[in-house]
């Protein structure tokens, strides 16, 4: 359903474009330099790699040390499961680890969240810096939003409606089992406290400069390959740091919003971007190609994960 509706909403975009600029939007893939694309998706492959990395110190707080391949397949593999369906990711990154590594589950998954909640408070913390950064620009933003939001308020908030109530039949039948099932009870008492043991992770790090190491790499990865897609053409490539920062703000809330970003991540770029540079077409073609280029990695890197991670575990498979 998510990415049905992201890729509904890239229909509703471009169709309301007038076609002089969906001519500029394609004009822009045939004449960007796309070495600046080759440059981002290293930057992107870097941040992969070294959260694998981060992630085993992580683990290895659990009292396993874990091989670095596996800790990466996993993590490609949570990435492309992430493109089609919301927070299955994170399953299937734990399944993964814990089926080559003997890792259980829950606490896999437990580090995993923990991961999470420090991404999420860079990601704010980057949110409130770049917000204060725009000062002058914060009347046009709201009135930029509330376009924004009359463009898909309707189509969202019915959808909404039906995931709140699933949700709370899920949540009910779940209270239900728990309370009246014993085996189910403690079950679910064993995995909290696996989930738990995994959070704390982050407090009983031995290698927590390392740690904070890849933190930085991992995030000044994801600032280098937005940038660099900008530096491909002329009209883009002098947009100043905070207009930067705001696209990728902008870029991020999109990727949580829907799975990957589908559909809206170049409406929401575009959208930030355009208090800088009034070719909106241009912003929205660049928004394109960043995104595209980004779910090929992912897409190519996650099918390879998942033909080697059980050809290299032969033994544990």
């Amino acid at each position: 359903i998510p990415v049905g509706f992201g890729i509904y909403l890239a229909w509703y975009f471009w169709s309301g474009m007038p076609q002089k600029d969906k001519d500029q939007v394609w004009n822009i893939f045939s004449r960007f330099n796309y070495l600046f694309i080759l440059l981002s998706l290293l930057a992107c492959w870097i941040s992969h790699y070294s959260r694998a990395l981060r992630w085993s110190y992580m683990l290895e707080a659990l009292g396993h040390k874990t091989n670095k391949w596996n800790n990466y397949h996993a993590v490609i593999t949570g990435y492309f499961m992430n493109m089609l369906l919301p927070r299955a990711g994170e399953i299937s990154r734990a399944g993964v680890i814990a089926r080559y590594e003997g890792i259980p589950f829950e606490k896999a998954f437990g580090t995993i969240m923990a991961e999470r909640v420090i991404d999420l408070i860079i990601f704010i913390a980057s949110a409130v810096v770049t917000l204060a950064l725009q000062g002058e620009k914060y009347p046009l933003m709201i009135d930029k939003y509330n376009e924004l939001k009359r463009h898909y308020a309707s189509e969202k908030s019915s959808l909404g409606l039906y995931v709140l109530i699933a949700l709370a039949v899920i949540c009910l039948a779940c209270a239900l089992m728990y309370f009246r099932n014993e085996k189910f009870r403690k079950k679910v008492n064993s995995v909290l406290r696996g989930f738990g043991d995994g959070l704390l992770t982050v407090v009983r790090l031995k290698k927590r400069w390392q740690f904070l190491g890849h933190t930085l790499l991992i995030w000044s990865m994801y600032l280098t390959l937005y940038w660099v897609v900008f530096l491909g053409i002329p009209e883009t490539a002098d947009i100043s740091p905070k207009g930067m920062l705001l696209g990728f703000l902008a870029g991020g809330l999109a990727i949580i919003l829907v799975p990957g970003g589908i559909g809206i991540y170049p409406v929401f770029v575009a959208a930030a971007l355009s208090f800088y540079c009034s070719d909106y077409p241009v912003l929205y073609g660049l928004g394109w190609l960043a995104w595209i280029s980004q779910t090929i990695l992912i897409v190519g890197a996650g099918v390879i994960s998942l033909y080697l991670v059980p050809k290299l575990n032969r033994k544990t498979a």
